[in-house]
């Protein structure tokens, strides 16, 4: 069973800068945030967390998520982090192939010049490598692009045999010399889903999720529709949480295997597309954690609100203890905002003539565990 925590390259709080501005991994955190990382570890696993989702562990460019090279600038930090990590049953996951920044200019002033850091030379790229449609990088000479353009950074050719070999070698290096167990896809959409697949082939991760936002694929994806339905949904539309063959929306209701539920990560925060208030997110905690799919908990809301840590921590026993995990099913009785009289007759909906009874209730929620199962663990 398996919880998901992004620990994004920047952390996305209210007084904290966006992707627009540098961020150095080495900065905010004393020792760097490799090192500050695992005196977490503890509190991980006993919150029931199983996977992190780490800052790109290559050299990058001003954005976190634009890698220069490949080479890992904080080796040592990392095999620390990973050797705590392991011993308490946390696994780690990122990687960033659609797309890179170039070190250097060439002789005409254009910036085409991609250092993998290397000695023997592999890893550097040039523009027989670079998608000859991508519309920032007019010099690129390589195959037409499969997927979608990322601006401002060079798309590579991700059907050149060459590329494909020698970044599948690096991902097999960051899973046995680093410590790796998987990778998050990320800007997945980038290439063609037969790509991906290649790569998963080649370096065969524990796990693995994209940065995709269609459904399908040959990994589990980040599920944005249950994202943006659960965000209105928590301001009043409750209606919008059962689908017309009673199943929850978005791909939780349709293929809960393949998708990675969440509040928010760095990119709905960086572009203001998150739940900011204090009571929506717990609520929003509560749906996902008691879900189908794979639940991931941010950074921010887990470390950095100052909110007490026991909401996710109950929820996430309550997951665990109920068996509750990534392919169960779910059937929706009803998604509606009801006042609630001592007259009224609930019916089926009155968990209380069922046997059951709250396991944790908050603000505008509540969840309901039944008796025998307490008495059975």
């Amino acid at each position: 069973m398996n919880f998901l925590i992004s620990f994004c390259f920047c952390l996305y709080i209210s007084l904290l800068p966006s992707f627009g501005t540098p961020a150095v991994l080495g900065s905010s955190k004393k020792g760097g945030w490799y090192n500050s990382l695992k005196t977490s570890i503890l509190e991980l696993a006993d919150s029931g967390i199983t996977h992190v989702w780490l800052p790109p562990p290559h050299a990058n460019g001003t954005e976190g998520c634009s890698p220069e090279g490949y080479t890992i600038s904080m080796h040592r930090e990392l095999k620390f982090l990973f050797t705590a990590r392991h011993e308490k049953g946390i696994k780690a996951i990122d990687v960033v192939i659609n797309h890179r920044a170039a070190v250097k200019q060439d002789e005409n002033g254009l910036w085409s010049i991609f250092e993998g850091g290397k000695p023997d030379g592999r890893l550097d790229f040039n523009a027989s490598l670079i998608c000859r449609d991508d519309n920032d990088h007019p010099f690129g000479t390589g195959n037409p692009d499969t997927g979608d353009n990322f601006p401002f950074t060079a798309d590579m050719d991700h059907r050149n045999p060459r590329l494909q070999s020698e970044l599948s070698d690096w991902m097999i290096w960051l899973k046995t010399e680093i410590g790796f167990d998987g990778w998050r896809f990320d800007y997945a959409i980038g290439y063609g889903s037969s790509l991906t697949k290649l790569y998963m082939d080649r370096t065969l991760p524990e796990f693995a999720v994209a940065e995709y936002w269609r459904i399908g694929g040959v990994v589990t994806t980040f599920d944005m529709t249950t994202k943006y339905i659960m965000d209105v949904a928590v301001e009043g539309e409750l209606w919008r949480l059962k689908d017309s063959n009673g199943k929850p929306p978005g791909l939780i209701g349709i293929k809960p295997e393949g998708a990675v539920t969440f509040i928010d990560n760095h990119e709905t925060w960086s572009q203001n597309c998150c739940l900011s208030h204090l009571i929506k997110v717990r609520l929003g905690y509560a749906y996902i954690l008691t879900h189908p799919g794979t639940p991931s908990i941010f950074y921010d809301h887990f470390f950095e609100w100052g909110w007490p840590k026991d909401p996710i921590r109950n929820l996430t026993a309550i997951r665990a203890r109920n068996g509750i995990n990534s392919k169960s099913s779910v059937t929706v009785l009803a998604a509606e905002v009801m006042k609630i009289w001592p007259r009224l007759d609930l019916g089926d909906l009155d968990p209380t003539n069922s046997n059951f009874h709250v396991a944790r209730s908050g603000d505008d929620f509540a969840v309901w565990e039944r008796n025998e199962l307490e008495k059975a663990c």
